[in-house]
């Protein structure tokens, strides 16, 4: 996953199974990857947890109206 295409989809699927902790877990894969020693993971994790905050704070309020 070296793209900002694969990571905004990785981002999609993780909010889809994990709403709201999707950050989170997308934080926890990151430093997993550290822990082991993968830095190159471990940053493309970082990058999949800022989209996952891009792609959330884009959801409009439920009861909001578009003018």
């Amino acid at each position: 996953m070296n793209n900002s295409s694969e990571v905004y989809k990785t981002a999609t699927l993780l909010i889809d199974e994990y709403g709201d902790f999707a950050q989170a877990g997308a934080f926890i894969k990151a430093d997993e990857m550290a822990d082991k020693g993968d830095l190159v993971a471990h940053k493309t994790w970082l990058q999949v947890a800022k989209a996952v905050e891009d792609l959330l704070s884009m959801e409009r309020p439920k009861n909001s109206v578009m003018h």
